[in-house]
């Protein structure tokens, strides 16, 4: 009786950690912010950036911010625009 009380108890120390884990995971995941330092260039569909490599805007509102805060480093038009090349 002993050996099967100490089997669950352990079963449930394992289980509760493991979701305990799943749970500090998804937490984390939330805190990813978006760094405007890392835009060279930003345009109506994405950003150039710092790495030279384009990106889309994660959230509507992160173009809003940079074309806020840098209007001469924004552009209202697509970077693939032909008529802008």
């Amino acid at each position: 009786m002993r050996t099967i009380l100490k089997s669950i108890a352990i079963a449930a120390a394992a289980l509760s950690g493991a979701t305990f884990a799943s749970v500090v995971t998804a937490t984390a995941a939330v805190g990813v912010s978006f760094d405007i330092g890392s835009v060279a260039v930003g345009y109506s569909d994405g950003y150039m950036g710092t790495d030279h490599q384009f990106h889309r805007w994660a959230h509507p509102s992160d173009a809003a911010h940079y074309r806020a805060a840098h209007k001469d480093q924004y552009h209202s038009y697509r970077h693939d625009d032909p008529k802008h090349h």
